[in-house]
């Protein structure tokens, strides 16, 4: 695998239509409306750290990405990069499965504003 680094990761993610950057988990949780909506954003407490903000059963789920190694993963696989975790899981119609709950990734919010 080849890791990002946080500046590669970063610049692949402004390209990426729900990557929402700086945003606080209760605005992002103010952006679902459905289940299967979902955005990424920047940890506000944890630098370096990317949440997948996402509804499931009418509940905002928040999952972190990057593990304490600086690792993008899921329970299951790791992946090179958050576009690419967020784009397998999207295109393959796939759960991301965590302690409790399977997050689905159907629909991507977009983000209002360019950076």
């Amino acid at each position: 695998m080849n890791k990002l680094s946080p500046r590669s990761q970063k610049q692949q993610l402004r390209q990426e239509v729900w990557y929402h950057g700086s945003v606080s988990r209760s605005e992002a949780e103010s952006m679902l409306t459905k289940d299967g909506d979902f955005l990424v954003r920047e940890s506000q407490g944890s630098p370096g750290q990317y949440v997948l903000t996402g509804m499931n059963n009418g509940t905002p789920k928040h999952l972190l990405l990057i593990d304490p190694e600086g690792v993008v993963r899921t329970k299951d696989r790791i992946f090179d990069s958050v576009s690419h975790l967020v784009n397998h899981h999207c295109d393959n119609a796939l759960p991301i499965i965590s302690a409790d709950s399977a997050l689905v990734l159907r629909y991507p919010v977009p983000r209002r504003t360019e950076f």
